[in-house]
């Protein structure tokens, strides 16, 4: 895939005109990351974002006293890294390769000059930020609502991205029961109780390649009915 094909996929360049994805193409540096290897590390000064053209990466936070929580994982076509770079401050969080990923990377001067001369790429931006908050708000609430509750969105939110990323086997979520703890904050105990009640609910099940999704359609209304938070 071209350079200028990779970028017509990705969000951030949405309706752009023919003259910023020619401009971009030509800076860009294209990377490849192996498997569990790091694109970004949390607390070290970002100058660089990542613009995914293939695989996916999960994205992890460690509190001060050491603890690492899964934020989520990112599919291509998507964007890593823009944060540090428009405040020009540290990493906010980790993001490590998950499968082969292959990315195009831009550094912050270079963004800087696209940003000037092509608004649409901001606006864009901006849209991309606005629904990960509102993505990061709606977990926060989730959260801290019962275990089963805070499962049933976040497996359903990871299956929406593995569909709409054309994964080939979108119903196995790519978790262990270490990450499922790290993901919702849950103790061992607890999340090994709840998986088991939603194994007895027909509604997944545990294998070693993670959570195979059995009913992701009930799956989903669970999640919805989490989500009605008004």
């Amino acid at each position: 895939m071209s350079h200028l094909d990779a970028l017509r996929r990705s969000p951030l360049f949405a309706r752009v005109p023919e003259e910023a994805l020619r401009d971009t193409a030509r800076i860009v540096i294209e990377r490849q990351f192996q498997p569990g290897t790091l694109l970004l590390e949390q607390d070290v000064t970002g100058d660089t974002l990542h613009i995914l053209t293939h695989g996916m990466v999960r994205v992890t936070r460690a509190s001060v006293a050491g603890r690492e929580r899964i934020l989520g994982d990112i599919y291509a076509p998507s964007v890593v890294g823009e944060t540090a770079v428009l405040d020009q401050g540290e990493r906010s969080a980790s993001v490590r390769a998950m499968t082969e990923v292959r990315t195009l990377m831009l550094h912050r001067e270079h963004f800087e000059q696209l940003l000037q001369r092509h608004p649409r790429l901001l606006w864009n931006l901006t849209v991309m930020l606005a629904q990960r908050v509102t993505a990061l708000n709606d977990e926060l609430i989730v959260l801290g609502q019962d275990t089963q509750a805070a499962l049933a969105h976040v497996f359903a939110g990871m299956y929406r991205q593995r569909l709409a990323a054309g994964m080939p086997d979108a119903p196995v979520l790519p978790l262990s029961t270490a990450d499922v703890m790290a993901r919702v904050s849950a103790s061992r105990e607890t999340v090994t109780r709840v998986l088991r009640r939603m194994e007895q609910q027909g509604l997944l099940k545990t294998t070693p390649a993670g959570v195979r999704l059995l009913d992701p359609a009930l799956l989903e209304e669970l999640s919805l009915d989490s989500d009605d938070l008004d």
